[in-house]
Formats: structure tokens, sequence, C-alpha cells
């Protein structure tokens, strides 16, 4: 245990001793001290008593000395801490012998040349004193020689002193001079080396700050937070306090991002400031004095330098790299070769990220295309159609409404069928041609597109839709096989965003797609009709009779019957119908039976159930009517009828007759067997008492 103690304590006393060897200072007074005392050994041992009070005073000055620069309290301490060691060296010669005090005065040029190594003033401060107390010292010493000495040695002892003091001061302003200048040729070196390391060191940082940069541009493309990210590197490793991108957005420089300016140009021509001129002539500037360049537009007032580079793509400009500096640090043209560097690498990842996201936007474009056309075919009536293709087209092209015209083949007019995103109002308003997008589509029968378009450019028939000020606006036309089937019109809120050629591009595919589902959909349509329509009357058959009174029964029955509403029915019979088409012909009957099909289709509700039930039978289930309602409207068709003329097969007039039953049910009742049973009772109560007329059971 004791062993591991003693390791350890030593490599501590030496961690105590090492500041106390790192000081110079302490190192002089303790060579110092060592040859002071030597000196006096080997000339007169007697007198090394009076050597240790200035051995002492050197070595505790120099202790306060290195506790007061630990306390970082080291203003003017070299050169005081110097001249206390000379102060020692003169001390010690005083004290010491005749013999021992000149040799003592040698101590002097370590100290001189120690001085010279800190720079022209200390050397010239601790110099003219160390020259002052060897001077002073060789005439003491002179001085205290004894009487007769002259006589006796031969010698004079001021000649002496001078001859002592003139060689001691020689060799302390050589080795002064020389050691100033040596160590000022190793400063200059050391400065030169520490200034190209410096140099290196930031070009290397600077190249990988490049390199950030373009990772940057070409991991996530030209986004605001990628330009703000770029914003951070040339800030941040380039120490430059103003810093911008701005792109070129057709004739206009438009702010990308920056740093460090409070109030920003967001937005400019290329008539405005060192910017635009460079985006105008495409070449770097420094501008050393801002306050001297007549284009200088000020962003900020500290700007006092400006460095601007242009970003090529090809041979297109687009954008321009601008750093401005304050009179703190000065834009050079190092700053400029630095920031065309930037430019380049910046640039190529814009370009890059630029055509990365073209692909990405085409490549999302095509594949809602791919979506739009599974959503428009995954229903095949119009309606539902119509309602899919205005929804499916806002979501392809991100509009903030969308409008389909379609033409009515009957008539050739053309109104609004399905709108999304904008005022449902106007479904079924008449476009006029010529008139809005839509209308001018038709009629020009190729895309059209308004940048600014205002509640003035409407149609007549929608002015008063909900609408902004300005908007932007297109409109495609619906062509198939030649034939205009209306168009799709479509506006934008955000007049900031107009559409652009991939989108214009994808409204054509659009179009041409719509169009071929509206015509297949017209198609499903008439397919539709004949399969659940009598081709005869143009109501209902029997099939989809039943299909409709299966989902309304069902319905009812799921109903408390305190919330089911009453239904009732009609039981039409054409009276004598049989004999009428064997005195005056089938063409004849059908005519009549055409009749009485239109009367029914114009009197009944459109959410009543009307249908031919037999040859001459028909049937209305109306949801929600009451007996006397039934049996007032009965009453009244057959009525109808009776005044309608039919031209016989000699073109005489014919007339026909019809008798009814009505029924109704009561809401503990949910049988449509019931209901049909009773309308049938009253029917026969009906031909019973005389036809042509109405019963209710």
């Amino acid at each position: 245990m004791a062993m591991a103690m003693t390791a350890i304590s030593i490599p501590r006393s030496r961690a105590r001793l090492r500041p106390w060897l790192a000081d110079a200072h302490v190192l002089l007074a303790v060579a110092i001290t060592v040859s002071a005392v030597t000196i006096e050994l080997v000339t007169d041992p007697a007198g090394l008593p009076t050597l240790l009070p200035p051995v002492f005073f050197i070595l505790a000055a120099q202790a306060v000395g290195h506790y007061l620069v630990a306390r970082r309290s080291r203003s003017g301490l070299d050169t005081a801490r110097l001249l206390v060691a000379v102060a020692a060296v003169f001390w010690m010669s005083l004290d010491a012998s005749t013999a021992g005090g000149v040799p003592l005065t040698m101590l002097y040029i370590p100290i001189v040349t120690m001085a010279a190594a800190l720079g022209w003033r200390p050397m010239l401060v601790v110099g003219a004193v160390a020259v002052t107390a060897t001077g002073s010292l060789a005439w003491l010493l002179g001085m205290a020689l004894p009487p007769g000495f002259v006589e006796v040695s031969g010698v004079d002892p001021t000649e002496a002193a001078v001859q002592r003091g003139v060689t001691m001061i020689a060799t302390m302003v050589v080795l002064a001079v020389g050691t100033r200048r040596t160590v000022g040729s190793l400063e200059r070196a050391v400065a030169r080396a520490r200034s190209a390391t410096a140099h290196s060191r930031r070009q290397a940082r600077q190249m990988a700050a490049v390199e950030e940069v373009g990772r940057l541009l070409a991991a996530s493309g030209p986004t605001s937070d990628a330009l703000e990210q770029v914003m951070d590197v040339l800030v941040g490793r380039f120490d430059y306090r103003f810093v911008s991108i701005y792109t070129v957005d057709g004739t206009q420089m438009r702010l990308g991002a920056q740093r460090g300016y409070v109030d920003v140009i967001e937005s400019f021509d290329g008539s405005l400031g060192v910017v635009g001129r460079v985006m105008r002539t495409g070449t770097a500037e420094l501008v050393p004095d801002v306050a001297a360049d007549p284009d200088y537009a000020a962003a900020d007032p500290s700007v006092s330098s400006e460095a601007s580079v242009p970003l090529w793509s090809g041979t297109a400009i687009i954008g321009v790299l601008n750093v401005e500096s304050d009179a703190s640090r000065q834009l050079d043209a190092q700053d400029r070769d630095t920031l065309i560097l930037v430019a380049d690498r910046v640039a190529s990842a814009l370009a890059l990220a630029g055509e990365r996201a073209a692909l990405q936007e085409r490549a999302a474009v095509f594949g809602r295309l791919i979506r739009f056309g599974t959503a428009i075919d995954a229903d095949l009536g119009s309606e539902a159609v119509q309602a899919a293709v205005v929804r499916s087209v806002s979501d392809v092209l991100g509009t903030s409404s969308t409008t389909l015209v379609v033409r009515d083949v009957a008539t050739g007019q053309d109104r609004i069928a399905a709108i999304h995103g904008g005022d449902m109002r106007y479904i079924g308003a008449r476009i006029m041609p010529g008139e809005g997008m839509s209308g001018r589509a038709i009629v020009e029968r190729h895309i059209v597109t308004h940048d600014g378009m205002t509640r003035a450019d409407l149609p007549a028939a929608v002015k008063g839709s909900d609408i902004p000020d300005i908007f932007v606006a297109a409109a495609m036309p619906l062509i198939h096989d030649d034939r205009v089937l209306g168009a799709i019109s479509v506006t934008r809120s955000d007049i900031s965003r107009p559409f652009t050629p991939l989108e214009i591009e994808t409204m054509e595919i659009i179009a041409a797609q719509v169009a071929t589902t509206l015509v297949n959909a017209g198609l499903h349509d008439l397919l539709a009709e004949a399969a659940i329509r009598d081709p005869l009357t143009g109501l209902w058959n029997r099939r989809q009779l039943d299909v409709g009174l299966a989902r309304l029964f069902a319905v009812r029955d799921r109903m408390d019957p305190e919330a089911r509403r009453p239904v009732a029915a009609i039981l039409f019979d054409l009276d004598l119908f049989g004999e009428f088409n064997k005195r005056h012909g089938h063409g004849t009957g059908d005519a009549v039976l055409r009749a009485f099909g239109r009367i029914l289709s114009q009197r009944l509700r459109t959410s009543d159930l009307v249908a031919r039930y037999g040859g001459e039978e028909f049937i209305a289930v109306m949801d929600g009517a009451t007996i006397e309602e039934a049996t007032r409207v009965a009453e009244e068709i057959r009525r109808e009828l009776e005044v309608v003329v039919v031209q016989g097969a000699d073109a005489t007039d014919l007339r026909a007759t019809v008798s009814a039953g009505c029924s109704a049910l009561g809401p503990d009742v949910a049988s449509f067997d019931a209901l049909l049973e009773l309308a049938d009772v009253a029917l026969q109560m009906a031909k019973r008492g005389g036809r042509n007329q109405v019963v209710a059971a």
C-alpha cells in the first residue's frame, strides 16, 4: 500500500512543479542564484553570507511574480520582473568581494538577452538600467581600491572601470540586438506559419462548408428549409454577418433565404441594386465601399462592403448569392473568390435539385392521374361520374374549386353539372358560349388560362358566386370524336401559384380521359334506363318497382311504429282497354298508354314509385301521403286522361278513361301486400260502380 502511495505522489509532485518550471523568470532567478553562489564560493567563500539576502530577494520576488501571473495580472509584469533581476544582481555585486563583484556583473547579460526576446521596449528599458548598474558598479569598485594601488599595480582604477563598463555594455548591446533580431525573425516566421495554417484551416472549413451546402441542397432540393440551412452554414462557417440568396422568377428576383437583416427586400426587378446588376451582367462583383457605388440599395444602414456572385445553371442565371459586411470586417477579393466557389456549388445543387424536384413533381402528377382514372371509372352512372370528376380533378391539380359544364344533347345548352369546392347554388346554371373560362374553352376548343381573373370575368349566370376578388383560373374543353361535350374550369385563390406548363400538359390528359368517361357514362345511363324502364311509357317496369318497394318497406319495417310515416297507393286500370285495342288497333292503344304514362310522370312526385304494373294496369306508391291525398291526386289524373284526344287509324278523335283504387297503411302495418290488397279491392269497387271513377278503401 505504501508503495502504491509513493508511486502516486511522484506524478503529483511533478504536476505541482510543472507551472514553476514553465516560468522563464523563475528559471532565470534560479540560474542567477546558482551562478552567484558558485562565483562567490570560488572567489571568496567567506563572503557567502553577505550574498544570501539578495538571493532570497530575487527568489521571493519572482515567486510573487509567478503568483500574479497565475492570477492573470500580467500587464507590464515581465519588464518589472526583469528589473527585479537587475536589482538583485546589482545587490549581489555590491555585497560580494572586490574579486567576486566583477564576474557577477556578467549576469546582466542573460537578463538583457531575455528582455530582448520579449521585445524592443523591454530590451531598451532593462538594457538601460543594466548599463547604468554596470557603470555604477565599475566606478564603485574602482573607488573601493586601497590607496597606492595605482603606484603598486600600475593600473588607473578609473580607466579600468571604464574599460570593464564599455566591454560589458558592448557585449550586452550585441547580444541584445542579435537576440532581438533573431527572436523577431522567429516571431515573423511563426506568425507567417500561423497565418498560413489559419488560412489553410479556413480554406478547409470553407471547403467542408461548401460540401455541406451541396449535400443539403442535393438531398432536399431548393426548399425554404434547405436554403435556411445554407444560410446557417454560410454564417457559422464563413463568419459572414449579412447573407442572402435571391432566385430568378421571370423578370423578378425573389428572396429565397437570408441571415442578419432586420428589414429585407422580398422581391425586386433586375434594375435594383448591386444584386440586380449582377443578375443583368452575370459577373461577380466586389464593392469595397458601398457608399461609392451608385447602384447600391441599402438593406441595413451598417453595411460598408458587399460581394455578389451569380448562380449559373448552364447558360441561364438562376439566382444571386450576396454577402454584405459592416466596418468590422471589410470584404476583399478573397471573399469574392470564395463566394464564387460557393456559388458554383450552390448553383449546381440548385439546378440538380430543381431537376430532381421536377421529376418528382411529374412522377407525383402521373401518380395522381392514375388514381384519377381509377376514381372516375369506379362509378358508371353520369351523376356519380360527374361528382367523381370534379373531386378528382381538384385532387390532381390542387385547386380551390373545380366546375364541370356539360352540354345537353337534346337542347344543345351548356349547364353546370357538378362543383367541388365552389358555390353549389349554381349547379344547373347555363353557361353561354364564350362566357367565362368554360365558355371560352368550349368555343375556342383548347385550354385557356387566366392568372388574374376577377368577378367581372365570370359568366353572367354566376357573377354572384362566393369567390375571392382575384384568382388564378384555367379551363379545358371536353371533346370526343370532334364533338364538344362540355368543359372543366379550375381556380386557385393563391395568385402566386399560376398553373405551370406541367399542369397544363396534365389538363390535356385529364380532358381526354374525362370526355371518354362521360361518353361511357351516358351509354351506361341508356342501358340502365332500358333495363328499369318500360319502353312504351317510360315508367319503371315491374322489376324496378319491386326493387324500390323492397327498399322502401325495409326501411319502414326497421322503424318504430310511432315514427312511421303514412304510405298510400293508387292502382290504375284503363277501362275496357282490351276491347279498345281490338276495335282501334294496337297502335292506337299504344298511343293511349304513352299518353297516360306522360300524365303520371308529370303529375306525380319524383319521390313517388310509379310503374307499369301489367298490360293496362299502373301503380303509384306515395311515401308520406294520406288516403285523402292519394284520392285527390288519382281524381285529378282521371280527369286529365278523360280529356286527352288520341288519333285513331281512320283519323277519328278517340278518348280513353281509367278507374283507380286507393289505399293507405297505418303506422302499425309495414307490409306492401296489405297495401296492394286494399288498393285492388278499391279498384274492383270502382269497376263495378261503372268505371271511370276513383274509390278509396
